[in-house]
């Protein structure tokens, strides 16, 4: 009964590898934020005057950048996982009405 519905299982699979690499990316973003973030408020002043959030804009910055990334992670996970559960109760399903008796 494994072999049915092979697309919902390799779309499952995907989704959990892109919310590892989004998981991923989040990390990196977050962390590139914070450092670089932090380094370079002073780039507007002395480049043009570009509005600059300073020290304080780049932490915030990477903490939305870190709750965004979460949340898709979170979103991406919960959907593959969704697929997973609608084939098991498809396969429960399906094994209990082959087990019902016949009138």
């Amino acid at each position: 009964m494994n072999n049915k519905f092979k697309a919902l299982r390799i779309i499952s699979v995907v989704l959990k590898v892109i919310a590892w690499i989004v998981a991923v990316f989040t990390v990196i973003g977050f962390l590139a934020m914070l450092v670089g973030g932090a380094a370079l408020t002073g780039f507007g002043a002395r480049y043009g005057n570009i509005p600059s959030f300073g020290p304080i804009g780049a932490v915030g910055m990477a903490f939305y950048i870190l709750i965004i990334g979460a949340i898709w992670f979170i979103s991406l996970l919960a959907g593959a996982d969704l697929i997973l559960v609608i084939l098991a109760i498809e396969e429960n399903t399906r094994s209990l009405r082959s087990q019902a008796p016949t009138s």
